[in-house]
């Protein structure tokens, strides 16, 4: 009897780590930048949201694009378009901080994509020139 009692705890336990294993690797991932599609902050129009028909999971995020060209754009250079700081808030990083990256608040700076908390944050962040410079000083010492 005991022995039964043991190979139904050691079933029990074998059947939770590969239940566990199994939903780990299954998980949707969650849409970067809320869903927008980052090519399009490039393009005149200004960034628009992507479609789930045209996604491609990248370092550990799941990007839609508005169509096939910006995703085949992406796909054949993606550090063009990904955004500074991991996506994280250009002036929080020039701070020493850490803040959200809102895809609502952005701007493009010599080609590269910066994202900002708030509009505020922005603002204030716009007001010193060099704060674009300190957040890549800043983001390289954490590396």
């Amino acid at each position: 009897m005991r022995s039964i009692r043991k190979l139904l705890a050691l079933f029990a336990l074998l059947m939770t780590v590969g239940l566990s294993a199994y939903a780990l690797t299954t998980a949707e991932l969650a849409a970067a930048l809320n869903g927008m599609d980052v090519v399009s902050y490039f393009k005149e129009s200004g960034p628009v949201k992507g479609q789930p028909a045209f996604r491609r999971d990248f370092d550990g995020g799941r990007y839609l694009f508005a169509n096939a060209q910006n995703q085949a754009a992406f796909v054949a250079d993606p550090d063009r378009y990904l955004p500074q700081f991991s996506g994280l808030c250009a002036t929080g990083i020039s701070l020493g901080k850490v803040f959200k990256g809102d895809p609502d608040t952005w701007k493009i700076v010599d080609g590269k994509l910066y994202l900002y908390h708030s509009g505020p944050v922005r603002a204030k962040g716009d007001a010193d020139p060099n704060t674009i410079a300190r957040a890549h000083q800043n983001w390289a010492a954490r590396k």
